[in-house]
């Protein structure tokens, strides 16, 4: 079975801690998806045939309409059953609409956000998972390794995380309004953390010193789902204040 956490030490000495989203967050996910991806296969579907019946009607042979048609629905299937997820992967940094709903987002192993590479290998592989039916082989192996990786996310080297909920760490208008530098309740380990960082940057090389600060703001931002807004080491005060 899976284990809740994933620890990654950074090159600058630093660890962060995430959370492993198992088989059912990432099934619940998964159903989003794919009722997404029925939605547009039937609109697909809907817009061939009306293609077919244009194309009839200028005289095509049946045999000829019947190939091109073949081909449109593999070509559609394609595009939205390994495309889809590929797409929204890349364009959302690891979310598709399913795993946002849900609150969870693929990364790569060393913490950092997925890049378009990572994305396209681990959604070509999602054909071998599938098999036979049902995503057998993937659900085999995500059972059968601690981080609940399917053969995609080896392939790849990526993992789920949980993003922390929106709703709890939500900060009211007016909580803002009277004290703009009030954050989310962080864990123990994160807010020791950031603290860490703030108290010892004046110390640090400045290049060193942007550079772990925006690493810090963008797994802390992906952690606990909130918004990067401003500066990375503005984003850190807030979080402390």
């Amino acid at each position: 079975m899976a284990s809740t956490d994933y620890r990654v030490l950074t090159p600058e000495r630093v660890s962060l801690q995430y959370d492993i989203a198992g088989i059912g967050s990432r099934g619940a996910a998964a159903a989003i998806d794919t009722l997404v991806q029925t939605v547009l296969l039937l609109v697909c579907a809907a817009v061939a045939f009306g293609g077919g019946v244009v194309m009839a009607a200028f005289g095509y042979r049946s045999q000829t309409l019947g190939w091109i048609m073949l081909a449109l629905f593999a070509l559609c299937l394609f595009v939205v059953t390994i495309g889809y997820c590929m797409l929204f992967e890349i364009l959302w940094s690891g979310q598709t609409p399913g795993k946002r709903l849900v609150g969870l987002r693929v990364l790569r192993e060393n913490g950092y956000p997925i890049r378009p590479v990572e994305a396209v290998i681990r959604n070509l592989v999602r054909i071998v998972d599938g098999l036979p039916i049902f995503y057998a082989i993937g659900v085999i192996t995500m059972l059968l390794n601690s981080r609940a990786k399917r053969l995609g996310d080896f392939a790849a080297g990526t993992i789920v995380v949980r993003e922390g909920s929106r709703a709890t760490f939500a900060i009211p208008d007016q909580v803002l309004a009277n004290n703009p530098l009030r954050g989310p309740s962080l864990r123990a380990e994160d807010a020791t953390l950031v603290r860490d960082f703030l108290l010892r940057r004046h110390a640090m090389n400045p290049q060193a010193r942007t550079a772990l600060a925006a690493r810090l703001a963008e797994a802390l931002s992906i952690r606990y789902g909130l918004p990067p807004e401003g500066d990375a080491e503005t984003f850190l005060e807030r979080l402390a204040g």
